[in-house]
């Protein structure tokens, strides 16, 4: 059977096209509002890689580089504890040397024998005093001012090799020249003493000077470190966290656009059937 030369009025061939636009323009609003909604609700300009995969790339380091310098301030915190200890020490075994001093001037200035070994008895504790001192100041268990653990490595930085070395001192009655002190035995040796005592003095006050210059070293970083947190943290959030008046624009833009788009798709599908009927009624008559 040939068709029926009369079809109707001709339809008009932008009517599908216009329906595949109406289409696209509604999954791109439905994309819009979708990432519109993940950004208000996680606050987050960049949830995943392909959002911004430059941005989240630096970002990753960024937050990488936040984490290793928190950790860096726990080390730096660990070091003036432990500097702190050791300038404590100091200070008692400085204050114990003093009181021995006055000792050696007592004992240098007293001719009964008897007298002179009670002085002896007595800085003979005060050698005690500062072995059991010097003993208890430690690092990870091991005393850091009997020689035992000349020095300490401290990370302080985020990257490879940036320490601080803390080198201690040898601070035992030994090495202060104070173990064999004998205030007892005559009143010239009682005053000879009173040198040896000033040396070790001198020698403690020169190590409270070392300690101090630590602690102030340490602090200085620990400062640096945290100004570094919160450049690198401002910086992060910069790229990271979402606009969120912006992002709630977007949302009301892109329903507007969805609710156009449904509008067209529908009027798409509307004539998309009219066009099929029209097809149909040229073969059929």
């Amino acid at each position: 059977m040939r068709a029926s030369a009369n079809r109707g009025p001709p339809m008009n061939v932008t009517d599908f096209s216009t329906s595949i636009s109406a289409t696209y323009a509604l999954n791109r609003a439905n994309s819009a509002a979708a990432q519109a909604n993940e950004r208000i609700s996680t606050t987050q300009r960049i949830n995943s890689a392909k959002d911004d995969p430059a941005g989240y790339a630096k970002a990753v380091k960024l937050k990488a580089e936040i984490g290793s310098f928190t950790k860096a301030i726990d080390n730096i915190n660990s070091g003036i504890a432990l500097v702190q200890s050791v300038d404590d020490s100091i200070g008692q075994v400085s204050e114990i040397l003093v009181k021995m001093r006055e000792l050696a001037v007592s004992a240098a200035g007293e001719n009964n024998a008897t007298t002179r070994a009670t002085y002896q008895t007595t800085f003979s504790s005060y050698l005690s005093d500062i072995t059991n001192i010097v003993s208890r100041t430690t690092y990870n268990g091991s005393s850091v001012l009997d020689g035992t653990t000349a020095s300490v490595d401290v990370q302080t930085g985020i990257n490879a090799n940036e320490t601080k070395t803390l080198t201690f001192f040898n601070m035992s009655t030994t090495s202060l020249g104070i173990g064999t002190v004998n205030l007892s035995t005559s009143t010239a040796d009682a005053s000879a003493a009173i040198s040896t005592i000033d040396t070790a003095i001198s020698t403690t006050s020169g190590y409270l000077t070392s300690v101090g210059a630590y602690e102030n070293a340490l602090s200085f970083t620990n400062d640096l470190a945290n100004a570094s947190i919160q450049n690198k943290s401002k910086e992060f959030g910069n790229i990271m966290n979402a606009d969120m008046a912006a992002e709630a624009t977007n949302l009301a833009a892109a329903q507007i656009q969805q609710s156009s788009a449904a509008a067209m798709v529908a009027q798409g599908n509307l004539m998309n059937r009219e066009m099929v009927s029209y097809l149909l009624k040229a073969y059929t008559g």
